[in-house]
């Protein structure tokens, strides 16, 4: 599984995934078990980023489940172009 791009804490319940010239704001917590997504393992070629607890991988630009246990989609806070993002300075909050 590919591993570019980068995830970052925003506060307590979001992170921030930049990846394939993408910023995905996203809830920190995985819907499955709560498994903690700043140590997700990201699949840029997809969009996809998989919680490292026990592996649901999630759609990044849908949020819905693609592999791993049955739960929930991954709630999708906002989604810009990286460049955009920098340009405006907007967080998806």
């Amino acid at each position: 599984m590919a591993t570019e791009g980068t995830i970052r804490e925003v506060g307590e319940d979001l992170v921030l995934v930049e990846l394939a010239g993408r910023k995905v704001l996203v809830s920190a917590r995985c819907p499955h078990r709560q498994g903690k997504l700043k140590f997700a393992h990201l699949d840029g070629g997809r969009m996809r980023i998989t919680c490292p607890l026990h592996y649901s991988t999630f759609d990044l630009g849908t949020g819905e489940r693609t592999a791993g246990p049955a739960c929930d989609p991954l709630r999708i806070v906002d989604t810009l172009p990286a460049q955009d993002a920098a340009e405006t300075g907007r967080t998806g909050a």
